[in-house]
């Protein structure tokens, strides 16, 4: 059953930012899929010829297409933003979150705690709820299932594997746009500085480069969706007390992290870059004191792809293994959630508050990292 919410005059407004793989695979198929909610009347992107491109599909004229966030902004008028940029989301969001413009903000919401810090400080000025944090596992409906079975207490381990081939074989079948090659390579260094100081900012001027790409490409780029999911399924992760990468020459490799959740459980997560891996899979176990509790996640791309539930429990005389599969597809029900958000002020499920301690684990396991690694990092991971 398609997950509804309540019906306005008119569906919102939006402006879409950043028009690369994840827009065109899942948010904006999903945006024309339910066209009773928004209606995107509005795009931006760097790349003149991807927003041409994407403008016409769309119907969206000339003059809606944007090279930047505050061009799309200025020009309004608009109800909300998605936000699909890659890096660090924090200036984008605070500039929405100052004007009052709600925005769904794609993971990571920011680099550093202090960009965290200075988007609350702008929402709480508005007084409502304008952030919403995409972590799109959140709102599987297979997770909302595993939630309701996972006991409060007697929690004894958990395990998180993430196999992750190179994203050419995961996006194969989606006949994305070409590469664009107009971006403007001034704007794009520009950027480029500005990712520097950031990361700089969070982990230190001095810190080696493997640590400053793991720390943004697959902390916050990758693990940081599961740092959400244990939050909104346990609590969260309450210590990180090891973590390393290998092999040391390969980029990104393989990291591993262990820790503690909230109450104490132990925490395993093997996170695997293997470029040749037949399909992307996600698998999170927990055990506890009658059973276990495990989710699977297939291609985050490939939409209404059903999560696979599977609840161990005891019986009688042995084990009952219940397997279910949710194929309402977690992105829409995301998306259904924003509209709530900006039309009713429901508080969203990750928003800044959530974010800025999701940035503050990855901090920890960064740190961790670098411990395994015998450096010391500096900025915001400082000891």
């Amino acid at each position: 059953m398609a997950p509804v919410s309540k019906p306005t005059a008119a569906p919102l407004r939006l402006g879409v930012v950043g028009l690369g793989g994840i827009a065109q695979t899942a948010h904006l198929p999903l945006l024309r899929r339910r066209w009773d909610l928004f209606d995107v009347t509005a795009i931006a992107d760097l790349s003149r010829q991807r927003r041409d491109m994407v403008g016409a599909g769309l119907g969206i004229p000339q003059e809606r297409r944007h090279s930047d966030l505050v061009s799309m902004l200025d020009a309004g008028p608009i109800d909300g933003v998605v936000l699909l940029t890659g890096g660090s989301h924090g200036p984008e969001t605070l500039e929405c979150v100052r004007r009052g413009i709600p925005v769904l903000c794609e993971k990571p919401l920011a680099f550093t705690l202090a960009e965290a810090d200075a988007i609350a400080t702008a929402e709480a000025e508005q007084g409502r709820p304008l952030v919403l944090v995409g972590y799109m596992k959140e709102y599987d409906d297979a997770v909302v299932q595993a939630r309701s079975a996972i006991p409060a207490t007697g929690i004894r381990a958990v395990d998180v594997e993430v196999l992750h081939p190179a994203d050419g074989a995961q996006l194969a079948f989606a006949n994305l746009l070409p590469a664009p090659s107009d971006v403007d390579p001034v704007t794009l260094a520009a950027l480029t500085d500005r990712t520097a100081l950031v990361v700089d900012a969070a982990v230190g001027v001095a810190a080696p480069a493997m640590l400053r790409t793991l720390y943004t490409n697959v902390l916050l780029g990758s693990i940081v969706h599961d740092v959400s999911l244990l939050r909104h399924l346990l609590g969260g992760i309450e210590d990180i007390d090891g973590a390393r990468h290998w092999p040391p020459d390969v980029m990104p490799g393989s990291v591993e992290v262990s820790g503690s959740i909230a109450g104490g459980a132990r925490l395993h997560i093997g996170w695997h870059f293997i470029p040749g891996y037949p399909a992307y899979r996600e698998t999170v176990t927990i055990h506890h004191g009658t059973g276990s509790v495990q989710l699977v996640f297939g291609v985050p791309y490939v939409l209404n792809l059903p999560t696979e539930l599977t609840v161990v429990s005891a019986t009688g005389t042995g084990e009952e293994r219940a397997v279910s599969r949710a194929s309402t597809e977690a992105f829409e029900n995301e998306l259904v959630a924003f509209h709530a958000m900006v039309v009713d002020g429901t508080a969203p499920r990750s928003g800044v508050a959530h974010g800025r301690a999701d940035i503050a684990t990855a901090q920890l396991m960064a740190h961790a990292l670098a411990q395994s690694a015998g450096v010391e990092l500096g900025g915001e991971c400082s000891p």
